[in-house]
């Protein structure tokens, strides 16, 4: 008899779970929550009715068969709409400050306004890393995954 009762009730809770769950991933869904997506070099996609663009990078991570006295980091360029330009770093990006950027990129996340709606772009990967492929083929294959959060 306490094995029935104890089936039940986890039964129940399983249940309870699940419709929590599905209730919060309507919402999500109806906010326009997340997109993950993956963008090559000198590539573009809609994101949310936003046009995003890959446009460059500046890659002084450690290669994968050295040895540093510090990371480095990586800044990619891109470009909302054709009209906005951010730059976002992955790495020891404190005190990253390239020569053709006006002031210090610091941030793997940034909140973006676009037609009076703001977007969180969260920068997850940039690959290849150094040292994996040969210099003269990294160029043209970098690749960028990344989230946007409607807020």
């Amino acid at each position: 008899m306490k094995k029935v009762i104890l089936f039940a009730f986890l039964t129940a809770m399983g249940c309870q779970s699940e419709k929590i769950d599905a209730e919060q991933q309507k919402n999500n869904e109806k906010a326009g929550v997340k997109e993950e997506i993956s963008l090559r070099i000198k590539q573009n996609t809609q994101v949310e009715g936003i046009k995003l663009s890959f446009d460059a990078v500046a890659d002084s991570r450690c290669p994968a068969n050295a040895i540093c006295i510090r990371a480095g980091e990586v800044v990619v360029d891109l470009s909302v709409n054709d009209t906005q330009k951010i730059q976002m770093c992955l790495g020891d990006c404190q005190q990253v400050q390239p020569t053709k950027y006006k002031s210090p990129v610091s941030q793997d996340s940034l909140e973006v306004t676009v037609k009076n709606e703001k977007y969180l772009f969260v920068l997850k990967q940039v690959s290849p890393y150094p040292g994996t492929v040969a210099d003269a083929d990294a160029q043209k294959n970098y690749e960028v995954k990344m989230e946007v959060v409607k807020k």
